[in-house]
């Protein structure tokens, strides 16, 4: 496979759509369609199904794709150690982040090592479920990432920060006078939870006080999370670094169990991975040090 069919592939799989393929790629969706038809035919296999609800990899496809992806991989290691021995003028990182470090960590960390390698491209790859990161570096969908609570793969991590959980409420909460937030209080109030409680370290507290959460909205966004609490319309549990200059106004208590939760930044292999990746992992544990 060239690498234009292994990206399309990928593409497809991963978005369910010609069209969305053909638009992320910047091909039409003829010209889309046309490569999975010319990689089909070459395989003798049929690799997606088409219906109503889009596009689907077939049984075959399923089987085919991580090793797909670890074709994709090895070509970026290739051309990335290629790079290398020009003396990392010039390259590619795929970086699978997070929104609170997105904010206030990761501006900083490219712009430092963007000074030194500036030939680098670093593409950004968000994902909040620290579970499917793990999986995304695990696969060679990203070469790094950054993770929440304990690393549970086997994969080479460092961790970087122990950061506070902190409950949220408005100024017109009752307990918002109050220097903590009691834990035998956390299942009474009611409760914004976020899409992603459950790999972020948050769902931990709940089931380690035995407290059910009296959840009244879920949210998927921070901010507008943030802004219902604001409303007092519930109470919410936010890492400290995601509430850093937020543009509402909002009592944050450490409960009087104080909880916590480190991040991480690691790869697959610190054997394996290309000499960019380890830079950019350096220099991440650098800044983080330094100005965090």
């Amino acid at each position: 496979m060239d690498r234009n069919s292994i990206e399309v592939f990928l593409t497809v799989a991963e978005l369910g759509s010609f069209r969305k393929a053909a638009n992320a790629l910047g091909y039409t969706q003829a010209g889309i369609s046309y490569i999975i038809q010319t990689l089909e035919q070459e395989m003798g296999l049929s690799l997606f199904l088409r219906d109503r609800r889009g596009v689907h990899l077939t049984p075959e496809g399923q089987i085919l794709l991580p090793n797909i992806r670890q074709l994709d991989m090895d070509n970026r290691i290739l051309k990335q150690t290629i790079n290398e021995l020009r003396g990392l003028e010039k390259g590619s990182l795929r970086v699978q982040i997070f929104d609170s470090i997105s904010i206030h960590w990761i501006p900083g960390i490219i712009q430092e090592f963007k000074r030194d390698y500036p030939g680098i491209s670093i593409e950004l790859i968000t994902e909040e479920d620290s579970l499917k990161a793990e999986e995304m570096v695990l696969t060679g969908e990203v070469d790094c990432g950054f993770f929440l609570t304990k690393v549970s793969s086997d994969i080479d991590f460092f961790p970087l920060k122990k950061e506070s959980l902190l409950a949220i409420i408005s100024p017109e909460h009752e307990l918002a006078l109050a220097s903590v937030f009691p834990v035998d209080k956390l299942g009474e109030y009611p409760y914004i939870s976020m899409k992603y409680d459950h790999h972020t370290g948050i769902k931990e507290i709940f089931e380690h006080f035995d407290a059910e959460p009296n959840i009244a909205y879920c949210m998927d966004n921070d901010y507008a999370a943030m802004a219902m609490v604001n409303k007092d319309l519930g109470y919410s549990i936010f890492p400290a670094l995601l509430l850093r200059d937020i543009p509402y106004e909002l009592c944050c208590l450490e409960l009087d169990h104080p909880q916590k939760r480190t991040i991480s930044v690691g790869t697959r292999s610190l054997e394996t991975a290309s000499l960019a990746c380890l830079k950019f992992i350096e220099y991440t544990r650098r800044w983080v040090e330094e100005n965090a």
